[in-house]
């Protein structure tokens, strides 16, 4: 999916800049062009990247801005290799940013605040997305802010403990320029206030578009939401099961998720025509060797259309970095591995080289050929769709093996 960051500031940027776009998971760097001014942004996994970039542009003169999340939470570090950060949300510093980088009188830090969403027109700079190489290249974000805390999410940390939202007929607006029939809404939950979700399926339903987004379960206990995500478009929705025991959601404060309830919910959420990929989360509390076999089995058995697997990460700002951090259970402070995919903490029962080995046998067993027909291969008028999604996935097998234990 599409990042939308850069294409979001790209359109809060003043028309007497001219603006361009580098995204690096799709494209390399021109070192050789000299710009005026450099914004990178970059989550943990890849932030050593970012400063690493933005050392070669300011040991060539060039001012270099530095945002995100990761910044945010670490901004010391981040003011070493930037001539000014952003803390928070862009929105309400980048004119003024802006403005002084013009005048010569660039501050070293600027503290966002939270944006009021209902103010915004919903625009982003779609011409300098670079489309052809993504999927889903119509990104979408409607709200901002999460009432939950679940102890190993940034989530709430930079946007806050309430849902903003972007007024439905602004994102209607938003989404009647976009040619393609396919979007992503990029929010953490799409439904995660039902009044505002309904009135904005109500009202995309005569669009005709498909999309993709994020949610939680809870959406099975509610038949008008369902039938309506149904009735506006949903194809898939990416759920954030993480653990099938109900011990293990307490430990993260994420009770909510109904762990003693999936197969229903799962079933329902299937049975109205939407697609479900899982995604799930080993090293948790109370993960034991069988936690790998369990969950696949769970996975199998509930005839998940996809899944992800990741290894718990502690990302900076969290809970649950503080609390590893306190206990000494981070073996390191190397970003580049906290990407959901190595072992950068002491589990109190599984050993490193039992979480990747589980890990990658996880990710094999899903997506083999017995598992995939099991899953997928059942009379569906979407069959194609998800079976060139499990066969591209199984193909990968290898390469991501390669990654995890990299």
């Amino acid at each position: 999916m599409v990042p939308i960051n850069l294409p979001l500031i790209a359109g809060l940027t003043p028309e007497n800049f001219e603006v361009k776009i580098i995204d690096e998971n799709v494209q390399d760097i021109d070192f050789n062009e000299t710009p005026d001014i450099v914004g990178i942004t970059g989550m943990t996994a890849v932030i050593n990247r970012a400063y690493e970039i933005a050392d070669i542009y300011r040991n060539r003169g060039v001012k270099v801005i530095l945002g995100g999340i990761h910044v945010s939470m670490l901004p010391d570090e981040a003011m070493q290799h930037a001539d000014a950060i952003v803390e928070g949300e862009v929105e309400n510093v980048w004119h003024t940013l802006l403005t002084d980088f013009e005048n010569n009188q660039l501050k070293n830090r600027y503290k966002g605040t939270a944006y009021d969403l209902s103010n915004g027109n919903g625009m982003i700079k779609r011409s300098l997305i670079n489309k052809k190489s993504y999927s889903m290249p119509n990104p979408i974000m409607t709200s901002r802010g999460c009432p939950h805390n679940c102890s190993y999410c940034s989530v709430t940390q930079f946007y806050g403990y309430r849902f903003r939202h972007m007024p439905v007929d602004t994102i209607i607006n938003e989404i009647s320029t976009i040619e393609d029939k396919w979007i992503g809404f990029i929010d953490d939950n799409i439904y995660g206030d039902i009044k505002h979700a309904k009135e904005l399926f109500k009202k995309m339903k005569p669009l005709g578009v498909k999309w993709v987004g994020q949610g939680d379960m809870r959406i099975a206990r509610n038949q008008e939401l369902l039938e309506l995500a149904r009735e506006s478009g949903c194809e898939w929705l990416f759920m954030g099961i993480e653990t099938i025991s109900t011990d293990n959601l307490k430990s993260i404060h994420k009770s909510f998720n109904m762990g003693d309830k999936y197969t229903e919910a799962i079933a329902k959420i299937k049975s109205s025509g939407i697609k479900v990929f899982g995604s799930f989360i080993f090293g948790l509390e109370n993960d034991d060797e069988g936690v790998f076999e369990r969950t696949v089995k769970f996975g199998i058995d509930n005839k998940l259309d996809g899944a992800n697997f990741y290894i718990l990460t502690p990302f900076p700002g969290t809970e649950l970095f503080g609390q590893m951090e306190k206990e000494g259970l981070l073996l390191h402070k190397d970003w580049s591995k906290y990407d959901a995919n190595h072992v950068v903490f002491k589990h109190k029962k599984l050993t490193a080289q039992q979480l990747l080995d589980g890990l990658v046998y996880a990710y094999k067993e899903f997506y083999s050929v017995p598992s995939i027909m099991k899953r997928v291969v059942y009379p569906r008028k979407d069959i194609l769709q998800v079976l060139a999604l499990n066969t591209m996935r199984r193909l990968s097998a290898k390469k991501f093996e390669r990654g995890v234990r990299d």
